[in-house]
């Protein structure tokens, strides 16, 4: 079978459930789909595109994993949601093709290994759905897990969720091509290796609510020259490189 269409009376799509249909090559989920159940379409290797209408939608562990041929995730949104989504752990570890990933906000918990080994990954963009957040009394709710991004080879944007307060161990390790990075409003940790061997990074913003960055959190990083962020106490552990500055 190569199309499959999710009835709209659906709310949960099994474990399993499409695990390893190699002719599977498109499937229309409904917004009635709030999960996405573990290894649901693990090894669906033909599987093209992925287009979710619901932005409350919990991603099992492994639900897309080994999809060589998927390119694009889309989440939509057409209002604010209500409560978070979830990409859980390796949903999409070693989807080698894909190129592009685009989420709203409120998805911002990702699970270690989500992405790992997404070689072609270009872009990563959490689009805001709301904007009138003072992140100086909010307290973040999201993280990025361990790993979660590592071997992303060429991802060059990145744009993730204000409401991450969490970067965990080898999250971003040895993302070669990406060159800058401003992150979340909400960020409170960045654990140790978070962005190892990002061999092209230059550049890093933060704001003053950053409060802890962990031993060689940026180990490697021959090309980083500047650390914008308000509160340099921040990075007291981080045994930083020689040459890179916090303003």
């Amino acid at each position: 079978m190569e199309s499959v269409i999710i009835s709209n009376t659906v709310t949960r799509i099994d474990a399993f459930a499409f695990k390893g249909d190699t002719q599977l090559k498109s499937v229309t989920i409904p917004s009635s789909v709030t999960e996405i159940g573990q290894e649901a379409f693990q090894g669906c290797t033909s599987l093209e595109s992925l287009v979710i209408p619901n932005p409350e939608i919990i991603i099992e562990p492994g639900a897309f994993a080994r999809c060589s041929n998927l390119k694009y995730v889309v989440i939509l949104s057409s209002e604010p949601a209500t409560k978070q989504g979830l990409i859980g752990y390796s949903a999409f570890d070693c989807c080698t093709n894909l190129e592009s990933v685009l989420i709203p906000d409120n998805i911002d918990l990702i699970g270690s290994c989500a992405f790992k080994g997404c070689v072609n990954l270009r872009s990563f963009v959490a689009y805001p759905m709301r904007d009138d957040i003072d992140y100086h009394i909010y307290t973040g709710t999201g993280l990025i897990g361990n790993l979660a991004f590592i071997r992303c080879d060429n991802l060059r944007t990145i744009i993730l969720p204000n409401s991450i307060y969490k970067i965990e161990s080898s999250a971003f390790s040895i993302c070669k091509s990406l060159e800058r990075i401003t992150l979340p409003k909400a960020l409170w940790e960045i654990e140790s290796w978070a962005f190892r061997g990002c061999e092209s990074l230059k550049e890093v913003e933060a704001s003053d609510i950053l409060y802890h960055v962990r031993q060689e959190a940026f180990l490697k990083c021959p090309a980083l020259k500047t650390i914008r962020c308000p509160n340099p106490d921040a990075f007291q552990d981080a045994k930083l490189r020689k040459g890179i500055r916090i303003i």
